[in-house]
């Protein structure tokens, strides 16, 4: 059953939307208390690259990750780079192919980050029982999905 909206603003995407935008503000701002210069996005890619150490990561699947071009994922890498917190190393197999790999430094910053957002986490589901954050979650992955 679909539900009729009079205004964009009663929609659910409109909601999500906004809701998205304070979230990526308030862990910004969660993440600047660390003094770490570093963006939620850039988040995504440190803990995505944790969650597949061992694993041969390449600029592709950083710009999957992104749902970006290969060309605006290899701007993020070059920040981290920079920053010391990944690493380029050359394929044993394909020299045109790069491994990206997080530094210890890396991997110390993801730690710290993890962290936060944890205890950001958790401020933000306050009030909110467990029954409607998995209502909420059910809700969410089925958009995720239509919108596919």
């Amino acid at each position: 059953m679909r539900m009729k909206c009079n205004e964009m603003v009663d929609t659910i995407g409109f909601t999500i939307i906004c809701t998205g935008k304070m979230l990526i503000k308030n862990i910004n701002g969660a993440f600047a208390t660390l003094n770490l210069e570093i963006t939620f996005e850039q988040m995504g890619v440190l803990y995505f690259l944790s969650k597949n150490e061992g694993k041969e990561m390449i600029q592709q699947d950083i710009a999957n990750l992104l749902n970006k071009t290969k060309s605006a994922a290899l701007r993020t890498i070059n920040i981290l780079e920079e920053k010391k917190y990944l690493k380029r190393t050359s394929s044993n197999e394909d020299l045109r192919k790069n491994i990206i790999q997080l530094t210890q430094e890396g991997r110390h910053v993801i730690t710290k980050m993890h962290k936060k957002f944890l205890e950001l986490d958790l401020d933000l589901n306050e009030n909110i029982t467990k029954d409607e954050s998995d209502m909420c979650k059910t809700a969410l992955l089925k958009i995720q999905s239509n919108c596919n």
